[in-house]
C-alpha cells in the first residue's frame, strides 16, 4: 500500500504492479483510488512477461505440425519451445521474486508507517462476521450432530467423485486428443465425440457429486445462519479451539 500510493513510477511500484498477484493488486489500486493512467502506464512492462508466454505457445504449435510425408515441418521448433518455456518460467519467477523483495524491504524499513495504517472498519467488521460464520458452519457440520439426510448426501457425493476419479485412471473414457489436434479431423467436428460411453458416466458422476456437495453446503450454511441469528454461537465448540 505504501509503495503503490507513492508518487511517480518507482522501480518498487512497477515491480509490484507486474509481479504481484493480479487481482489483489488491481483491487487495492482501485480501493486507494490511484490514478488509472499512472497504473496502466506502470503495468506496461508486463509485456515482457506476456511475450515469452505467447512465443512458447506458438513454438509448441509449430512443433506439432507435420509435412506431407509425416516429418516435422519445423524440426527446430520442439527444442526452441523447450528453451523458450524455460526462459518464460524464469521471467515469471523473477518478476514475483522482485516484487516480493520490494514488499519485504518496505515492511522492514518502514515498519512504523506500516503499523500506523488503520484497519478499514467495514472490512474488519465483514471479516469478523465471516469468521463467526465459518466457526458456526464448522460447529453445525460436525459429523455427530448432522441429521441423516445431509450425511447421506455427503457420503454419496464422496462416493461419486471417488468412483469417477478411479474410472478416469483405469478406464477408457475419452478419445486421445492433444491440445494442438484439430477438432474437425480428430473428433469429427464435434467436441462431444471426445467422450466415450464411460466418459459420459464419469461426467455424470462428477456432476452428481457437485450437486450433492452443493446441497450439503447449502444446508450447512442455512444452519450456520440460524445459529448466528440465535445469538448462541460464542459458547459452542470450535474444532480449531478458537471458541
Amino acid at each position: 500500500r505504501l509503495e503503490l500510493g507513492s508518487g511517480g513510477l518507482s522501480v518498487a511500484k512497477v515491480a509490484i504492479l507486474i509481479g504481484g498477484p493480479d487481482w489483489p493488486t488491481s483491487v487495492l489500486c482501485g480501493i486507494m483510488r490511484l490514478s488509472l493512467f499512472q497504473i496502466m502506464l506502470g503495468t506496461l512492462p508486463v509485456l515482457f512477461l506476456i511475450l515469452p508466454t505467447c512465443l512458447t505457445g506458438a513454438l509448441l504449435y509449430m512443433a506439432s505440425l507435420d509435412n506431407e510425408i509425416g516429418n516435422p515441418e519445423f524440426p527446430w521448433a520442439d527444442t526452441a519451445s523447450t528453451l523458450v518455456f524455460s526462459a518464460t518460467a524464469m521471467v515469471q519467477l523473477g518478476a514475483l521474486l522482485v516484487a516480493t523483495y520490494y514488499i519485504e524491504r518496505t515492511a522492514d524499513t518502514r515498519a512504523d508507517e506500516v503499523g500506523a495504517i488503520e484497519d478499514d472498519k467495514e472490512v474488519k467488521e465483514a471479516d469478523e462476521k465471516d469468521e463467526l460464520m465459518r466457526k458456526c458452519y464448522e460447529t453445525v457440520t460436525q459429523w455427530n450432530v448432522i441429521p441423516l439426510w445431509p450425511k447421506v448426501a455427503l457420503i454419496l457425493s464422496h462416493v461419486s467423485i471417488t468412483t469417477s476419479c478411479y474410472m478416469v485412471q483405469f478406464g477408457t473414457c475419452f478419445v486421445e486428443h492433444d491440445l494442438t489436434d484439430s477438432i474437425d479431423e480428430n473428433l469429427g467436428g464435434s467436441v462431444a465425440n471426445l467422450f466415450l460411453p464411460l466418459g459420459w458416466v464419469v461426467i455424470a458422476l462428477f456432476i452428481a457429486s457437485m450437486i450433492l456437495l452443493g446441497i450439503f453446503s447449502s444446508w450447512g450454511t442455512r444452519q450456520a445462519k440460524k445459529l448466528v441469528e440465535s445469538g448462541n454461537a460464542e459458547p459452542l465448540y470450535d474444532p480449531q479451539g478458537d471458541l
